[in-house]
């Protein structure tokens, strides 16, 4: 699966870290759920953590920071990005590692998988059931998966009100209603974003016993499951 970030959001690679906190303002808040979620994981702050679609590095530099001994490999077919992450994550050496490939491909033994703001680029169902799969399979006994990203109701009522709140939410970062309207309508040629019960129905179909909402905000949403 190939995506890049350069021409779906029509800026330099540079400029994501900025952008994505006005596109999506709940983005921040993200972080932390993230993170504390994975501590649940990570024995005495090691363990190897699978970051998939991790652009810039925010993520996984954000994970090595906070576990000291863990062992990150960032999946993502952007060379771009790939760079940009290298760079932003050379002070954790050779704790990071950076793989140029798809995360539809079978993934490797790990004690987390995490995302964030990649998923959603995922728009045939059967693929997105395979990922969580792979998820499932790759995870120790104990192990969790994390996803920050998207999720909106199919029904045209929370679907137009989860929008709207988006919209809104865009206003104090100077992108008006119609900017914030012509920003969907070109994001939907390439991403998706399944209502949640579908999400954690997926997950359940992969083998994961308790699929859980653990934050939301509007369309944004932090789920997963421990293995």
């Amino acid at each position: 699966m190939a995506h890049s970030v350069s021409s779906h959001l029509k800026l330099r690679v540079a400029e994501y870290d900025e952008l994505i906190r006005r596109l999506v303002p709940a983005y921040p808040a993200m972080r932390p759920v993230q993170l504390e979620l994975l501590a649940l994981a990570l024995p005495e702050g090691g363990g190897r953590v699978l970051d998939l679609g991790g652009g810039t590095g925010a993520l996984a530099a954000a994970i090595a920071e906070r576990f000291p001994a863990a062992e990150i490999e960032i999946w993502d077919t952007d060379p771009e990005m790939l760079g940009t992450a290298r760079e932003r994550c050379a002070a954790f050496g050779d704790r990071v590692r950076y793989v140029q490939r798809s995360f539809t491909d079978p993934l490797p033994p790990c004690d987390a998988v995490a995302a964030c703001i990649a998923l959603h680029h995922v728009k045939d169902l059967s693929v997105k059931a395979g990922i969580y799969r792979n998820i499932f399979a790759a995870l120790r006994p104990g192990g969790i998966f994390v996803n920050a990203d998207t999720a909106v109701c199919a029904g045209p009522v929370l679907r137009d009100h989860a929008f709207e709140l988006w919209a809104r939410s865009m206003a104090p970062h100077g992108i008006d209603r119609p900017q914030a309207l012509t920003h969907f309508a070109s994001w939907a040629h390439e991403d998706f974003y399944p209502p949640l019960i579908t999400e954690l129905g997926m997950l359940a179909s992969a083998g994961f016993v308790e699929p859980e909402c653990f934050w939301r905000e509007a369309a944004a949403v932090v789920f997963g499951a421990v293995r």
